[in-house]
């Protein structure tokens, strides 16, 4: 299928996903009460959520860096910080995740690597972000009472991710012979497609070395450290409606949260992230006006919070929205 073609049916499912996610969110509101709630929440408590939302920034441009160092040693922290904070502003503008596409042609350009083994990185970042938070799923599921469906769908992501992180491993510990299968069947193909599939499997594979490497472990803390500091901010965001649940709450929205990015939905989550946010605070015998009030501020902080400093770091870098959604389409 086309590029253009699969980017409009991600849209058109995205969309339709999201429609129904916002009504879900709406159905049975008195919105009066919605309306109150927005009102009387004390907003300075969104000053240190938007502090501690940039050292999130930081901290997984930070782990990014360790599963790019084993294809090139010296890459900056703030080099791979901004590019994220512009993949993230290109997901929230664009549909079907092509900021991760940016991300891949971005830190590809910038330094000089191949965007295949960029997009293996973030794969292998990915599946990191979600066996952390399986981990803190399984530590605070006694404590909490969600749906059973939430519960049961959160850990089926989970360890679906460590299932896929365990079978890297394993392939890299054959690298060679998966290589050598890969080049057998690339044979069957004719002269310039033999080529590109070498380089292509060859260019993942070193992008996923880094799971057999102490460069996942750095990754792995930075990235741990990133989804505690994601939890603060959500709490913090509580704060300002006066919701001082217990701490496994703000958790838990940072949790479900995250694992609804990957249901395909309109861009920057729309709906589907407020659905789920609902679920999960109703679940602490909050109203549900109070929860989609916060659901809205939390979402809103942080969507402004990345397109704001996404287009900021575009124009320093004169670089072209344009050019990098048509570079990470082709890309695709």
């Amino acid at each position: 299928m086309a590029p253009s073609r699969r980017t409009h049916l991600h849209l058109f499912l995205g969309l339709a996903i999201s429609a129904a996610a916002v009504y879900l969110s709406l159905r049975k509101i008195d919105f009066q009460v919605l309306g109150a709630a927005l009102r009387s929440s004390d907003y300075f408590y969104l000053l240190p959520a938007g502090i501690v939302q940039t050292a999130c920034f930081f901290l997984k441009g930070a782990g990014w860096r360790y599963l790019l160092l084993p294809a090139k040693k010296g890459i900056s922290p703030l080099s791979t910080t901004a590019v994220l904070i512009i993949g993230l502003m290109v997901n929230d503008l664009f549909p079907a995740k092509m900021g991760e596409l940016a991300r891949a042609y971005l830190i590809g350009n910038k330094e000089k690597l191949p965007k295949s083994l960029c997009l293996s990185t973030i794969l292998v970042e990915h599946l990191l972000d979600i066996l952390i938070l399986l981990v803190f799923l399984l530590i605070l599921l006694p404590w909490v009472s969600l749906p059973p469906w939430l519960q049961t769908s959160g850990i089926m992501v989970g360890f679906g991710a460590l299932v896929f992180i365990i079978a890297l491993f394993f392939l890299m510990q054959r690298e060679e012979k998966f290589l050598n299968w890969i080049h057998r069947l690339a044979g069957f193909l004719p002269g310039g497609g033999q080529e590109k599939i070498r380089g292509l499997s060859r260019n993942v594979i070193q992008g996923l070395r880094v799971v057999t490497g102490r460069n996942l472990l750095y990754a792995l803390a930075f990235l741990a450290g990133m989804w505690s500091m994601a939890s603060l901010m959500a709490y913090l965001v509580m704060a300002a409606f006066g919701l001082f649940l217990p701490i496994q709450a703000a958790v838990m929205v940072t949790v479900f949260s995250a694992f609804g990015k990957i249901i395909p939905s309109a861009p920057g989550a729309i709906g589907t992230l407020h659905y789920l946010v609902i679920l999960v605070v109703t679940s602490f015998g909050v109203g549900k006006e109070t929860a989609l009030a916060y659901a809205i501020v939390w979402h809103a902080l942080a969507y402004l919070m990345e397109v704001f400093l996404g287009v900021a770091l575009l124009l320093a870098g004169h670089l072209s929205l344009t050019r990098i959604t048509r570079q990470a389409e082709e890309t695709r």
